[in-house]
């Protein structure tokens, strides 16, 4: 393995179990397809059996009565914690049985979970969500909506609480650790084949896994034009979120971003077009240029990377040289 390589550790946990690229090609289908598959049935079995029980008045009313569950932005909400705990779960699987690799070694470099810089992430981004919200929400007054429902907040603050962090830390395993790791053993072989040096640099899987990462969020929008907002922006959060985990040997601290973000978008600052619309949040932002809001996650991403590394340059360093 190259020196470049070898200076992250993380990098080199790919070389634990069996790792031909066909057991990556498996293990993303099952977790992921297999995952949506499963959620769906259930939801389609709960809706018909539910239905059923309730219905009065024949078809017309089980019809409705489906139509009424569906249309709730709560259902969507339960339905992605389903979907990406049974995706977990078959990810768990896969990962055992076809890589032969323990779950802690796509998690970070030492003998257990680190949950201060889980902490640590999810506290530093909340803060720093919270204050680049701020000026605007002060500003510009008329764009905003207090939408706050007590009663059924509590509601959406419960299924917010069990789906996101489950969510968000699945993502976090698979792309930040998993493919991650893995397109770095990937490109340092093609490095050795085609003699190109580059190749084999940390910053090559960094940007791969973000640019993946950006494009499977393609269909969260409600519309073309947002569609490609939304893969500019989790790109950023995706390089921000490689970056974080490439510095600090693990996905610990990505993985309490990426929970205090997707918990802060559905239960505190959500928009009319956001891919969650009509939560009962806090507070609900108009529908406005998507793209206007990049420069300033670019800015916070920024400001995340400054923060965690300021006296730890090396560590970026070796990312990106």
């Amino acid at each position: 393995m190259s020196s470049t390589m070898s200076s992250i550790q993380f990098l080199e946990n790919a070389s634990v179990g069996k790792n031909k690229w066909w057991r990556y090609v498996l293990t993303v289908i099952v977790s992921f397809v297999g995952g949506s598959l499963v959620a769906g049935l259930a939801l389609a079995l709960f809706l018909i059996v539910y239905s059923v029980f309730l219905a009065s008045g024949g078809v017309a009313d089980i019809s409705n009565i489906i139509m009424e569950i569906i249309s709730s932005p709560f259902t969507l909400v339960a339905l992605v914690g389903v979907s990406y705990t049974i995706s977990f779960f078959f990810f768990y699987i896969c990962l055992r049985f076809i890589h032969h690799k323990p779950l802690l070694k796509v998690i970070n470099t030492v003998s257990s979970m680190r949950w201060k810089l889980l902490l640590k992430g999810l506290i530093l981004w909340f803060l720093i969500l919270g204050i680049f919200s701020l000026p605007d929400l002060i500003f510009n007054p008329g764009s905003y909506q207090i939408t706050f429902n007590p009663s059924t907040f509590t509601l959406l603050l419960v299924l917010c609480l069990l789906t996101f962090p489950i969510q968000a830390s699945f993502e976090e395993v698979l792309f930040r650790g998993y493919l991650m790791q893995g397109f770095s053993l990937f490109s340092k072989r093609l490095s050795g084949i085609f003699k190109l040096n580059w190749l084999s640099k940390p910053w090559v899987p960094l940007l791969v896994t973000s640019i993946l990462f950006g494009c499977v969020h393609f269909w969260n929008g409600t519309s073309l034009y947002m569609d490609l907002s939304i893969v500019c922006s989790t790109f950023i959060i995706g390089l921000m979120l490689g970056i974080v985990t490439l510095g600090e040997n693990g996905i610990e601290t990505a993985m309490g971003i990426h929970i205090a973000n997707n918990l802060y978008v559905s239960l505190l600052y959500n928009s009319t077009d956001s891919g969650l619309p009509g939560l009962p949040s806090v507070v609900t932002a108009e529908a406005s240029d998507p793209f206007a809001g990049l420069p300033v996650l670019a800015l916070a991403a920024l400001l995340v990377i400054i923060i965690l590394f300021w006296n730890r340059k090396d560590d970026l360093i070796r990312i990106f040289h």
